[in-house]
């Protein structure tokens, strides 16, 4: 049952995923253009509802999808996530964050269509912008109102990779409080490196804010990174056990 309900997934919820991008995008890019006044904010909305829209599908395809929430900052804050599939970037969306900047890889950036919304929404290229450059575009996008989004493993190939400070000391840098998101579930429905998406259950978790002021010295970041990591990895690793 199992292999039939794969091979629907893949074939018309896939099918449906990317024709609801590219054809949104298509349908929404001449009024996003003629936004005259903060363009970024309006594809930055704009992507928050594409995001709904795949985390929609995504429950579709799944056994499943359990989302607990937690009070978030009444401003803007720095939200950190493991990595394990391309689904990750979108269930942000399922906690209600709909004004963030991501900080990703450059790769995503060369994409037909999805460039033109990365640069829109005023996204970073981690690889190719300075971290002088990244905590000026990231300080000036908070003004904005805006959160911003890490991935702090950096890669979706092995779920157990490290977590990098970066994201941790730009907290520090800005003083905005972390919000960890874990992400469970994702890494079997769609895998890196795969394109079968076969049917698990989703559950995404939001945990307590951690606030930069609770980590001191000049290792505090690290310190925070560490706390960030644990938590996030006990809850993947818990109900990724608990599928096996």
């Amino acid at each position: 049952m199992d292999c039939l309900r794969t091979g629907f997934n893949t074939v018309v919820i896939g099918g449906a995923a990317i024709g609801w991008l590219v054809i949104s995008t298509i349908l929404a890019a001449p009024f996003l253009w003629l936004t005259f006044s903060n363009r970024d904010r309006a594809v930055r909305k704009f992507v928050y509802i594409q995001s709904r829209g795949i985390v929609f599908l995504a429950r579709l395809a799944s056994k499943g999808l359990h989302v607990e929430k937690q009070t978030r900052p009444a401003g803007s804050c720095v939200i950190v996530a493991n990595h394990a599939s391309a689904i990750d970037l979108y269930t942000i969306s399922a906690f209600g964050f709909d004004n963030i900047v991501y900080i990703t890889k450059g790769w995503v950036f060369k994409l037909p269509f999805f460039r033109y919304v990365m640069n829109g929404a005023g996204y970073i290229d981690a690889e190719t912008t300075t971290p002088e450059e990244i905590l000026a575009r990231c300080k000036n996008a908070v003004e904005k109102g805006c959160d911003i989004v890490f991935f702090p493993q950096g890669s979706r190939k092995d779920p157990q990779a490290r977590f990098k400070s970066g994201a941790f000391y730009l907290a520090k840098e800005l003083n905005l409080p972390v919000v960890p998101v874990g992400i469970a579930g994702t890494q079997k429905m769609l895998p890196a490196g795969k394109i079968m998406i076969e049917p698990a259950r989703l559950v995404l978790k939001m945990f307590p804010v951690m606030s930069p002021k609770d980590y001191v010295g000049e290792l505090g970041h690290l310190h925070m990174a560490q706390a960030a990591k644990k938590q996030i990895m006990d809850f993947f690793n818990e109900e990724t056990k608990e599928r096996l």
